[in-house]
This record gives C-alpha cells, sequence and structure tokens, in this order.
C-alpha cells in the first residue's frame, strides 16, 4: 500500500537531501561496510498463497512494512544485530521470528507463514530461524565476526580475530594487520558508519606512531573486513577495509560484568594483568532505547619473550655506603665530593640465584621480592567505554548518538637493542627524570540520522545523514617527579586518570607561536621546553660503575650499555611528542529503491583536519618536526545495486579529491639560511610563491564494479574489479615543511605534494554450500599497487651553495603485486559446535615496505660500479609482512544446560563451552648481511652496515605457530548466569622466533657475545692495574685489599684507566665478585664472565628474540 500522504517533517528531510546531494556535502550510507542491513521476504499462508497487505514489523522498533499482492516485503537500513520479526493480518494468527540476525550491508531473508484462524486471538506463533552461514548476496570477499562468538573467543582485541581472517596477515603480536600485501597502514576503520581513522597515520619519520579508537569486544556487534575489491560506497583505502557495529539496546534489560587475571599463575607466568568489563542495555521508552559498556585493563609488566626470569633487572635498593671522592689523588688542597654507592636488588629474576652471596644484602636481595618474569617500572593501562542512544519512528526512521571512548598509557619500557645504538631503558632506570611515558586517547562522537521520505510495499526512498566529531591525542615524554614514583607498581596495573608528565598539552602549548618560533629558527623563543641557547646543563652524565654488574660498557661491541645517573639531554636524544588531531566528518546520502530489483545510491562524505604536530628532542632542534595544518578530504559515488535474488550485480563510480591546504618551500627545503629570506621581513619570503609554495589539490576518478551468480544450485561465482586510493598519510606529507635543512642534517627526510597512492584490485571467487551448516568459500586475485608513497634521495639546487644537493624527500615512486588465494570453510553441527578453518597463499612484493624502505636500507649500501649510494629498486621485492602461508581456525563447542539430560555425562559437560584460536603462518623476511665485525651487532629488522650479500628480504624467519583456549563452565545463580573459565594463551608454549641475528639467522651471536666479554674484561682489568690492584696472569683481580675486615676500606686509592679518581668503582667490583661470584675476594675471569653475560642477555637474551610464552588467566562473568 503506497503512503497517501507525507509530512511536513519528511517534506523538509527530502529538501535537506536535495540540498546535501547538490553541495557535495555528505557521505554515502555504506551498504557494503555500513551499520545496517536489509530483511525482505515473503508472507504466505498455510497453503502457500501469498498474503498481500500484511504488516510485517521488527519487535521493539518502528520499523514495519506492508506486504504487496506477491506477499513481498522489504525493510531497509535496519541497525545490525539479532532481532526478532512479526507478521500479523486479519484472520490469521500472528507469527514472530526470533533470532534473526541482521548482517550489515547484506540482504537477509525472512519468510513468514501465518495459520488462519476463525476467531481474532492475541496467541502469537514463535518461531526460531536458522541462519546462513553465508548470505546470498555477497559479491566481494568479506570476512565476518559475530559480536557474541568473538567475546567468549581467548582474544583480547578484534585484531586478534582479524588476523584469522583469510588474506589478512598480522606481526607476531598483532599490532599491525597487512590485508592482502598491503601495508599495515592502508585500511580504513568504519565505526557505526562513518570513518574514524585518522589523517595523521604514524609513518612520520621523527613523530608520533599516531592513535586511532579502540572499541571493547563487550561492545561489539559485529564486525567485518572486506579483503577484495571494494564497492564504490566507501574508500580511503587502498588494501581493505573493517567496519564495526557496536551494541545496541534491545527490547528487554540484559547486562554482565567480568572481571579476569592471571595473577594466580605466578610471577614467571604472570604479567600483573588484571581486566575488569561490563555492560548494561535496554529499553528508555517506546522505541527508544540505550546501551552502556566498558573494559577496563591493567598490566604491571610489558610482554616478554621466553625465560625472561633468566636475565635480572635489577633496581635501586637504598645506599651501600656513601665514600669520598677528591679531584685528585694525594693533594690535601683538592675539593672532595661525598658519592653514594647504591644497592641493587633483582626485580625481574630469581632471588635463589643470588641466596648464596657471601654478603647478606645480596644473598636476602635487600628485602626486595623477585618478581619472575615481570620487567620493573613497564605498567601499562587501557580503558574503551561505548556508549549509545537509538530511537526509531515512523515507518523505520530512526536517530542514534553515539559516544565512544578509549585511552591506552604507561611507562615506555625498551629492553631490545633491535635497532644499533639505540637507547634503553634500563640505562636510565637509575637516573628517573629521564624515564619516559606515554598516552594515547581517542574520542568518538556520532550522530546519525536515516529518515524514510517515501515507502511502498516495492520502493522506498531515505535520507542517511552522519555528522561525527573526533578526536585522536598522543603524548610522549618524561614525567614529573610525582608522576613517575605514583606509575611504578600501580594497584593492579591500572592507570586510568592521566599520568603526570613533565610538559604536555597545556603547559606547552602547541600553536602557531610555536610554529613560528621553530620555523624563523628565533633565539631565546619557545621552541622546546628547555633552554636551547644553554643546552650543556642537561648533559646526561655516567660516571661511575653505578650498576649491579660493576662494569662501564663504554665503546664495546654491540650490546654496551652505560647506566647514567643524571641529566635529560644529549647523548639520550630524549624527545618530547605531541600530537593532536580533530576531525569533523559529515556524511549523507540518499538511498532509492526504485523497484524491487535495483537500489541505488549517491551521496559523499567531507572530512575536515585539524592536525597538529611536534617532535622536538629537548635540548636539540636536529631531527624535529613541528607542523599545524587543516588538510581537507571528500568524496562523491554513484552506484546501482541490481538483485534479482540469484544474481546481484553493483557498479558505481567514486570520485576523490583532498587537499593539504598547506605551504612549504618550493625547492631545496631552506628557510632563514635561504639568501633571499630577511628575518627583519620574513613574510616577504612566506607570501612569496617562488619561494613558499602552497601545496596543489589532487583527485581521482575510479571505477567499482562487482557481480555474483549461480553455477549450480549449491555454487555461485562472482568476479570484482575496482581502482582503490587512499590520500597519503599526512603526519608523511606534512613532515619537515618548517624544519630548514641547514639547522638539522641532511639525513632528515622531508615530506612532499605527493598524489593518492593507487590499487588495482581483482578476484574472483566460489562458494559452494554442501548444505546449510557446511560451506566452502574460494577466492583467487591480483592486487597492482601502484604510486606508494616513497622516500627517494632527490638532487636539487642548493641556493645556499650554488651546487646540487641530496635531499631525502618523498615521492609516490613505490609499486609492486600481491597475488594470492585465499580457501575458507565454515562447519557448524546444530547448536554444540561452530568453527571456521582457513588457508591463505600469497606473494607480496613492493619496492618498498612502507615509505622509509629505501632510504633506511637500500640507500646505505655502497654501489659497486659508482660507489657511490645504491640506485633506488627497479624490481619489486619481499615486502617485511609477506608470509606465504597462513592457515588459521577459530572454533567453539557448548554444551547447552539440557544436553543429555539425566546422564552422567550430561551432568558433567552441561553448560561447558571450549572455545580455540589457533594460527600458524610463515615467518616475515629479513635482510641478511655480509660476515664481519661491523655487522656483528644488526638483527633482523635492522640495517646493515654497506653490503647485502643476497638483497632485501631474502632471508625468512621460523614460522609462527599459536593455540589459545578458553574453558568455561555456567552455574545459575538465583536468577543471574554466573561463568567461570580458564584461559589459556600459547596453550602448547610454542617458542616463536620473532628476530634473529642477521649474520647468524640465530637468537645467539657468540662472536658478539665474546667480543662483548672480551671488552669489558679487559676494560675492568686495565682499570685494576692502574689502581695497583694484583692481577694474575688469568685475568683474577685481587679485592681483598690485604684480607681487611671490609674491602670496601681500600677503595680510597681507586682510579678510572685515566688516573680520575673513582673509589665508587672499587666497591661496585666488590660487590659484583659477592653476587657473581663466591665471595672471597679474588674476582677470577669465570666470575668476570658471569658478570659480563648477566648484562649482555638482558638485552641479548633469548626474550627478546622470542614471542610470547604460555599465559594464563582464570575469570569469572555474571550475567542477565
Amino acid at each position: 500500500m503506497k503512503q497517501s500522504c507525507v509530512s511536513a517533517f519528511a517534506r523538509a528531510a527530502r529538501s535537506l537531501a536535495l540540498a546535501a546531494v547538490v553541495l557535495g556535502f555528505g557521505a554515502g550510507s555504506l551498504l557494503a561496510q555500513g551499520s545496517t542491513g536489509k530483511i525482505e521476504g515473503r508472507v504466505r499462508d498455510q497453503a502457500g498463497a501469498p498474503i498481500a497487505n500484511a504488516q510485517v514489523f521488527l519487535v521493539g522498533t518502528a520499523f514495519n512494512a506492508l506486504t504487496n499482492p506477491q506477499g513481498y516485503y522489504f525493510i531497509n537500513n535496519v541497525p545490525a544485530g539479532t532481532i526478532s520479526v512479526r507478521a500479523a493480518f486479519i484472520g490469521y494468527k500472528s507469527t514472530q521470528v526470533d533470532g534473526v540476525k541482521v548482517l550489515a550491508g547484506q540482504t537477509g531473508t525472512v519468510d513468514i507463514q501465518l495459520e488462519q484462524t476463525a476467531v481474532q486471538i492475541q496467541e502469537i506463533t514463535v518461531v526460531t530461524q536458522t541462519q546462513p552461514l553465508v548470505p546470498r548476496d555477497e559479491v566481494t570477499t568479506k570476512q565476518r565476526i559475530d559480536g557474541e562468538f568473538t567475546s567468549n573467543l581467548p582474544v583480547d582485541r578484534l585484531n586478534n580475530v582479524l588476523a584469522l581472517q583469510p588474506g589478512v596477515v598480522s606481526s607476531p603480536t598483532n599490532n599491525t594487520l597487512s590485508i592482502r600485501g598491503g601495508r599495515t597502514d592502508e585500511a580504513v576503520t568504519y565505526v557505526d558508519g562513518v570513518p574514524i581513522s585518522p589523517g595523521y597515520r604514524g609513518g612520520n619519520n621523527v613523530g608520533s606512531l599516531g592513535t586511532e579508537l579502540s572499541v571493547a569486544t563487550n561492545a561489539l556487534e559485529e564486525a567485518s573486513v572486506t579483503t577484495g575489491s571494494a564497492s564504490a560506497e566507501f574508500g580511503n583505502a587502498q588494501s581493505g577495509v573493517i567496519s564495526v557495529q557496536t551494541k545496541t539496546g534491545g527490547s528487554s534489560y540484559t547486562g554482565s560484568f567480568g572481571y579476569e587475571s592471571d595473577e594466580p599463575f605466578g610471577k614467571n607466568i604472570s604479567l600483573g594483568f588484571n581486566r575488569l568489563q561490563g555492560s548494561f542495555g535496554g529499553p528508555i521508552t517506546r522505541n527508544l532505547t540505550f546501551f552502556l559498556s566498558g573494559a577496563l585493563e591493567g598490566q604491571k609488566s610489558i610482554a616478554s619473550g621466553i625465560d625472561a626470569q633468566l636475565s635480572p633487572i635489577f633496581v635501586q635498593a637504598g645506599i651501600d655506603t656513601t665514600v669520598a671522592v677528591p679531584t685528585a689523588l694525594g693533594d690535601p688542597t683538592a675539593d672532595t665530593t661525598m658519592v653514594p654507592v647504591y644497592n641493587y636488588a633483582a626485580y625481574r629474576g630469581d632471588c635463589d640465584e643470588f641466596s648464596g652471596s657471601a654478603d647478606p644484602g645480596i644473598a636476602d636481595n635487600y628485602g626486595v621480592d623477585c618478581q619472575g618474569g615481570r620487567t620493573p617500572y613497564s605498567a601499562r593501562s587501557t580503558y574503551q567505554l561505548n556508549g549509545k542512544l537509538n530511537y526509531t519512528f515512523g515507518t523505520g526512521s530512526r536517530i542514534s548518538l553515539t559516544a565512544l571512548a578509549s585511552q591506552f598509557q604507561g611507562r615506555a619500557f625498551s629492553q631490545n637493542r633491535d635497532q644499533t645504538g639505540r637507547v634503553l631503558t634500563y640505562q636510565n632506570l637509575y637516573n628517573p627524570q629521564a624515564l619516559i611515558a606515554f598516552r594515547q586517547w581517542s574520542r568518538v562522537f556520532t550522530l546519525n540520522w536515516t529518515q524514510n521520505l517515501t515507502k511502498s510495499t516495492e520502493r522506498a526512498l531515505a535520507l542517511e545523514t552522519f555528522l561525527s566529531y573526533q578526536q585522536d591525542r598522543t603524548l610522549q615524554g618524561p614525567m614529573t617527579t610525582e608522576g613517575e614514583a605514583s606509575t611504578r607498581d600501580p594497584f593492579g596495573g591500572f592507570l586510568v586518570g592521566p599520568i603526570d608528565f613533565l610538559f604536555d598539552f597545556g603547559n606547552f602549548d602547541l600553536n602557531d607561536e610555536l610554529v613560528n618560533n621553530y620555523r624563523q629558527n628565533l633565539a631565546g623563543t619557545r621552541r622546546s621546553p628547555l633552554d636551547l641557547e644553554n643546552r650543556v646543563q642537561y648533559a646526561t652524565t655516567d660516571v661511575y660503575r653505578n650498576n649491579a654488574y660493576g662494569l662501564y660498557n663504554r665503546g664495546s661491541a654491540g650490546a654496551d650499555m652505560q647506566f647514567y645517573d643524571n641529566g635529560i639531554g644529549s647523548p639520550l636524544g630524549t624527545r618530547l611528542v605531541m600530537y593532536r588531531e580533530n576531525r569533523l566528518v559529515g556524511k549523507a546520502n540518499l538511498d532509492w529503491q526504485f523497484d524491487r530489483y535495483n537500489r541505488f545510491k549517491f551521496g559523499g562524505e567531507i572530512t575536515r583536519y585539524d592536525l597538529g604536530n611536534y617532535s622536538h628532542q629537548l635540548d636539540d632542534q636536529i631531527f624535529s618536526d613541528v607542523f599545524l595544518e587543516k588538510p581537507l578530504r571528500y568524496n562523491l559515488f554513484a552506484e546501482d545495486r541490481l538483485d534479482l535474488g540469484d544474481v546481484v550485480l553493483v557498479a558505481g563510480l567514486r570520485y576523490d579529491w583532498y587537499h593539504t591546504r598547506a605551504s612549504r618551500p618550493v625547492g631545496f627545503p631552506v628557510i632563514t639560511t635561504h639568501p633571499d629570506f630577511d628575518p627583519n621581513n620574513p613574510d616577504a619570503f612566506f607570501n612569496n610563491p617562488d619561494l613558499f609554495r602552497e601545496d596543489e589539490s589532487h583527485n581521482y576518478i575510479s571505477p567499482h564494479i562487482q557481480v555474483s551468480f549461480p553455477v549450480t544450485e549449491r555454487t555461485n561465482f562472482r568476479l570484482s574489479y575496482a581502482h582503490q586510493v587512499q590520500a597519503p598519510d599526512f603526519g608523511v606529507v606534512l613532515q619537515g615543511i618548517n624544519s630548514d635543512v641547514n639547522l638539522t642534517n641532511t639525513n632528515n627526510v622531508y615530506g612532499a605534494d605527493v598524489d593518492f597512492g593507487k590499487s588495482i584490485t581483482f578476484e574472483f571467487g566460489l562458494r559452494h554450500a554442501f548444505n546449510d551448516d557446511m560451506v566452502l568459500d574460494f577466492a583467487a586475485y591480483n592486487k597492482d599497487n601502484l604510486s606508494n608513497a616513497a622516500n627517494r634521495l632527490v638532487s636539487l639546487p642548493d641556493p645556499t651553495t650554488g651546487v646540487n644537493g641530496n635531499i631525502r624527500l618523498l615521492t609516490n615512486a613505490d609499486f609492486g603485486n600481491t597475488r594470492g588465494i585465499d580457501v575458507r570453510l565454515d562447519r557448524r553441527f546444530g547448536n554444540l559446535f561452530n568453527g571456521t578453518l582457513s588457508y591463505s597463499f600469497q606473494d607480496a612484493q613492493n619496492t618498498g615496505s612502507d615509505p622509509d624502505t629505501y632510504i633506511d636500507f637500500g640507500s646505505r649500501v655502497l654501489n659497486a660500479i659508482s660507489g657511490g649510494n645504491q640506485p633506488p629498486p627497479q624490481a619489486s621485492l619481499p615486502t617485511d609482512f609477506n608470509r606465504p602461508h597462513t592457515l588459521a581456525a577459530a572454533a567453539s563447542l557448548t554444551f547447552p544446560n539440557d544436553w543429555n539430560q539425566g546422564s552422567t555425562v550430561g551432568t558433567i559437560f552441561e553448560n561447558v563451552g571450549l572455545f580455540a584460536t589457533f594460527r600458524y603462518s610463515s615467518g616475515t623476511p629479513f635482510t641478511a648481511c655480509s660476515l664481519g665485525s661491523t655487522d656483528q651487532d644488526v638483527v633482523s629488522g635492522d640495517n646493515c652496515d654497506r653490503e647485502f650479500p643476497e638483497g632485501l628480504n631474502q632471508s625468512r624467519l621460523p614460522a609462527f605457530k599459536n593455540l589459545n583456549l578458553r574453558l568455561t563452565k555456567g552455574f545459575a545463580l538465583g536468577g543471574l548466569d554466573l561463568t567461570a573459565y580458564l584461559d589459556a594463551r600459547n596453550i602448547l608454549n610454542f617458542r616463536n622466533v620473532i628476530q634473529v641475528f642477521t649474520q647468524t639467522n640465530d637468537v645467539r651471536n657468540l662472536d658478539e657475545e665474546e667480543n662483548e666479554f672480551a671488552a669489558n674484561a679487559t676494560e675492568v682489568q686495565d682499570e685494576a692495574i692502574v689502581s695497583g690492584v694484583d692481577v694474575s696472569e688469568d685475568g683474577t683481580i685481587d679485592l681483598t685489599f690485604g684480607d681487611i675486615a671490609d674491602p670496601r676500606a681500600g677503595c680510597s686509592t681507586w682510579t678510572t684507566e685515566d688516573g680520575v679518581p673513582a673509589a665508587p668503582n672499587c666497591v661496585a667490583l666488590i660487590r659484583a665478585e659477592q653476587r657473581f661470584g663466591d665471595g672471597d675476594g679474588m674476582y677470577t675471569v669465570a666470575e668476570q664472565r658471569r658478570a659480563s653475560d648477566a648484562l649482555y642477555n638482558t638485552i641479548r637474551g633469548v626474550h627478546n628474540f622470542t614471542g610470547d610464552p604460555r599465559r594464563m588467566r582464570l575469570g569469572v562473568e555474571v550475567s542477565f
């Protein structure tokens, strides 16, 4: 029945829709990746005859429709989730279908049969629908993740589940994902229909790694990842689209609260992990619902690999003694300083290792409890919050408001020297003013209004609009004294309130004044929180052997590590990083179902960015970056979806446009050192387009086509083809726009006004349903990556010298190709078992894995012919994330409370659940270095000094293996449901190697180990000789000082190798001998070796070369 009238509200909405399209404001309602789906079907009587004008509605909402003469009905724009569909007609008994799963972007079929009755009765027939394993109208490869299924799996993040999908490759920690060979930042994420991916994606060479909103698993209704060719409705992604739909409150109240912890399993397994989560939702008034959820995690220690407890880390535990240190020995007029020498207690490690020490303090570990495998002062914490209001009215119009927030903050603790020369946190453990913390937080507020403008039994016109305000922030830098002390060992590992930073957005404002000071290099102005004109006062010092090993480790090979005791500046390179991004996203589209088979959409999206980035060494301007810019991006699309039931054809066009709206130096990156720059009239330079020019805008039109049709009754074939473009990372494009190369370094990397990154994708797929409970899906694809962002060495005329100079400049020069196949098997057995098994093969090659590949690796290799820098690659090579083979599975086995009731087996297994995830994948590639002493310390992922004997990424790490299990048991607790569970990660304790030495292809390098000890032993023995202490031919050092009662009393004449008084060094060596030796005062070479190896292994121990060992947790959840 066609509507006879349209309300004034609808007429106003229609006018607004037309205006939105004309102005190009708004964005497409992403049917393929949006937050809503479609329900259609037929209403028939018991004889199979259609019933016309029957009313069909969704229980608890305003969504409704009437059937046409053929009994057909449809309802568009239904929020994703599980619903109940009811049909009614005069003279028939109403029928309600429960358990209908609405999938975002898909069409679900719900056919309803009504029973005729002579008398109108209120009784309702209730039936439950079994959902198909895959939707019938899938036209491209898209992997779906059910929220309820995910919440039961042994996972903490959505990324953990995405990594199990075919076509998705994960890092060992699941922190980054690559979709079908794309770079790790080439996917876009949508939450409830709007994109939330930041414009600054973390590729900046010296800045923040970026941040993005995180959604807790208990807020997840459904998620999907499109790995195939995308439709025209969505974009700004070269590789894939991740879509998340959060939960909406239902017609009844539901809620849950849970807690889990790993602390019951001992400190060698436990990280001090604790998790609290809860949710509550339901109706407020008629057609108005709410949903709230939150999750809070705390972790007292960062994760380390296997056997971290075998590599102790020591913390200061009070003062051992205070010694007098004169400026010169034997000079009665020399000044004397009283220097404290500290006790060192093992924090990470096994206290029994030193319990036999001759020194009672060392034997007792100075009263400090050893923490097993936990790393000190490394707590970190996260939270995710979600709230949603949803109101439906009319014939299915709705308004929803969603608020999302997430935070990740903690103490930075770098313990792996994965890059030569990296300063490790252990080096500043006794210099707390230089210890670093980080905080990343995001907020998203989204208003969605969907208005049905007209609706009949076969036609509909709807307007869908979104307005979203989004914030991302990153802060990294030193803490205040109070902030550092309060975060050392927080209760439960929880850090909810902001960490107290020494410098933050409040006391060091990121504003135009700061940018201008930096760009013009104005002496005496605020460019850094510290005084750049008096930098020496901040220098970091390391004067004595102030550590538990009695070692200097100055200038020795690879794993050398000085322990700093004061200062925050050079040579640490301590950096303050501040990043903020505000986005205003507007979307609107018209959704026109102009007949039963055709659904046409057109609309657009506009995003206004407000970016601020500050990354600056506290005491030096070199390799710093500061900018404030406001890029603009929008897109328009038009798409038609022809759905004939079995045959589905989708065709569309998309127009993308972006403009940084930034200005930068023309040519060679010089500003204040340019000959034409006048410090008395700087505007003359900045307003001259021949010297300082605004970037240009960029645009691209891309075709998209997808088709699906049956081959047999149970087999469908699909094809898809698309051009997919993505605006470049604004952090990379804007990098260095205010940095004068003559005030930093020619190794500084500079952004440029580059074009979109482009991919051309093609795939075909087959889906075969063996039956309703078993479906096999196969896809083969080819993706050409064009014009990827790439930093290159570019020769440009230098106006300050008159000759050409090499600049590391951003281009679109990288290119590559990925080919592969994805196979997925879905299988279920009634309500007992549900699982997926997938296999992926991919060959991902590119001239660069990220914008810095060439300048970090290739440009540092000498060309054998020219003797200069090696030119950029002319052919693609394996990417860093190329894993040729991946086998993954996720499964659940659940026994309901009435299973085999009355039997012993039934009594044992009722309400028991077993949930598992498994992943086996090829190791990632790395570049081997030539044999020789210069590359002894290079590990996979770092660059060789000069030569690559076999080319980039020609070696490969061992395969990665992981099996996680969760065992649950349900109980009734009054009117509540209680579930207890055991969660086991890497339950088989697989030894996953994630890093190797590039010369040995192993987790050990005996040559480096020997070189390190030789340097340490020589240094200690030479110092002892200079200090007049006996050193035997075998290297034993006599620290007895004539067998005096307290050998520390003999340290007054001790000096360094160059004759500088250093009594604290002597005390440190005495304690090292008592800790790593037998305490007899004779410091043998074997004891020296144990001390040297102990320090060496904190950096080069197997825990830094392997992934997480077995971890266990216990948990409990109460729900209603």
